[in-house]
């Protein structure tokens, strides 16, 4: 039997790895749903399961005015939608209050049958395995897994709790994307509208990924401070309860160095994987559960952050009587959960200020139309608008020729041509690449050159990147105006010189700018 369970798990591991390598190379909600139906029918015997994740509130919104994203999966198959958060079931609604993993069986199942979809109505269905999941301290999602004949075991909730990360964790970046794309499609179709002010343009262009970019920090630094309260209450509680245990001066001594480790820990947080991360907050979980504290579930996944295992978890018991060890362990969990939020907040308005800083900078706000510009700072505060599309896989090198003179520009202007150029770079490296950004000097001449190892551009149609209306994009992504807009204020406003030269894995923008605006004699219109 022993060696009938080590074979079991070690089956659901290679299944649930299998899994994650799929997951990761989907594109689209419904292809993950698809791959998660077909797997969980057969590894963990699921007959059917339900995904709802609420989109964030905001402060002009109502709970009723919200969003759901709802993925239904069934013998195999899975269907996605999108539905206002009141057409969501009360069963629903409650289990998404309660933010707790339990098993709906008995009365409570069948109360909730009546109320899921339909799939959920199998007369034979004898247990339902509410599983939420969590992100940076708030819930995200809720996964409802349903099976027939006999309930979940140990090992299938194990299972489970991992696939509904893995699952959860693509679906929110992917429904994340996928708003982000209505909202760079919105602006695209206003493009053409605004070509005659190329400033406009790019200002028309970045406003919906400025909104989105600001709105992540505001949205973070709100639900943090809305947190905040209920923590205090949490913080105070466990103070004044740690308050009324009688410690020695040695109980004293370790508390002030648990706590000291505790805030160490919050600027120093621990990288864990999901499946570390989960099989950590269970074992804590459990060793809490058997030494009698209240609630273990609240306790674990801070204790695990903190990295209070099992080892120290013990060692700490040792120390501290039974009648101490709750308020010690509900006091260090509160510390530590206070601390990140405090971090948060303090992350989410600095992050705002560093984006209305740069979006000043950028548009040189309260400034003549010309005037003395830092190219470097310039290709900087561009790098801060665009951050939104800078993925973890595209490292940024500047190669910046420190003693680079200052030019007399149009500044917003120039700073359109980078983001035109960036912009593209960041799509033809598809969210892996090298993107390098070098300055120098050329005589009278300020050189930039912006170069990306993406799949490059065409030999045959190299010389075409500059026509209007000319795009290598599929429809309805690109209207073929960035570049030509580009070429225009680099040699009719500023009297310079733009060119590409490009190769697979090398693909360069060089562009000269007069370091003399006003003496610099007007370019030929064919050079490119």
């Amino acid at each position: 039997m022993a060696t009938e369970s080590a074979l079991s798990t070690l089956s659901r591991y290679e299944a649930l790895f299998e899994l994650f390598g799929e997951v990761n190379t989907s594109t689209e909600i419904a292809q993950v749903g698809e791959l998660l139906a077909r797997r969980l029918k057969y590894v963990a015997d699921v007959f059917s399961w339900r995904y709802f994740s609420l989109e964030a509130a905001d402060s002009q919104s109502s709970m009723d005015q919200r969003v759901a994203i709802v993925v239904d999966g069934y013998r195999g198959k899975a269907a996605v939608d999108h539905i206002p958060v009141d057409r969501l079931c009360n069963v629903e609604l409650e289990l998404w209050s309660g933010k707790k993993s339990r098993f709906l069986e008995g009365d409570k199942l069948e109360d909730a049958k009546r109320s899921l979809p339909e799939q959920f109505h199998k007369p034979n269905i004898v247990q339902i395995y509410v599983c939420p999941r969590f992100g940076a301290g708030t819930l995200q999602s809720m996964v409802l897994y349903s099976k027939v004949r006999k309930p979940f075991n140990e090992l299938d909730v194990k299972f489970l709790g991992l696939t509904s990360q893995i699952f959860h964790d693509k679906v929110y970046r992917l429904w994340e994307h996928q708003k982000l794309r209505k909202l760079e499609t919105a602006y695209l179709q206003q493009e053409i509208t605004l070509r005659q002010n190329e400033k406009l343009a790019t200002l028309g262009k970045l406003s919906a990924g400025m909104a989105h970019e600001l709105n992540n920090p505001a949205a973070a630094a709100q639900r943090g401070a809305e947190q905040m309260a209920d923590e205090l209450d949490r913080f105070d509680r466990a103070q004044r309860a740690l308050g009324e245990t009688s410690m020695t001066d040695a109980q004293s001594t370790a508390l002030d160095k648990l706590l000291a480790f505790t805030m160490a820990r919050v600027e120093n947080p621990r990288d864990l994987d999901p499946v570390t991360r989960s099989d950590l907050e269970s074992d804590i979980e459990g060793w809490l559960e058997d030494h009698g504290v209240a609630e273990p579930w609240e306790f674990a996944p801070t204790l695990a952050a903190i990295g209070l295992e099992k080892d120290a978890l013990t060692e700490l018991a040792q120390g501290f009587g039974s009648h101490q060890l709750s308020a010690v362990v509900a006091s260090l969990s509160s510390i530590y959960s206070t601390r990140t939020l405090v971090e948060e907040i303090q992350e989410g308005a600095g992050r705002i200020s560093q984006i209305v800083k740069a979006l000043k900078s950028y548009t040189y706000l309260d400034q003549a139309p010309i005037q003395s510009i830092d190219v470097h700072e310039g290709l900087n505060d561009t790098l801060v608008m665009l951050r939104g599309k800078l993925k973890d896989g595209i490292t940024i090198r500047r190669e910046y020729d420190t003693e680079l003179p200052q030019i007399q520009a149009f500044g917003t202007e120039l700073n359109q041509v980078w983001t035109n150029i960036i912009d593209n770079a960041i799509s033809a490296m598809q969210g892996s690449g090298e993107l390098t950004l070098r300055t120098y000097r050329d005589d009278q001449w300020v050189v930039v050159v912006i170069k990306d190892t993406g799949s490059g551009i065409a030999a045959d149609i190299q010389a075409q990147v500059f026509d209007p209306f000319f795009t290598t994009k599929p429809p309805g992504e690109g209207t073929g105006l960035g570049l030509n807009i580009s070429h225009n204020i680099i040699v009719q406003k500023h009297k310079g010189q733009i060119e590409v030269r490009s190769r697979p894995g090398d693909t360069r923008f060089e562009v000269r700018l007069p370091l003399d605006h006003d003496a610099a004699a007007p370019e030929d219109e064919n050079v490119s």
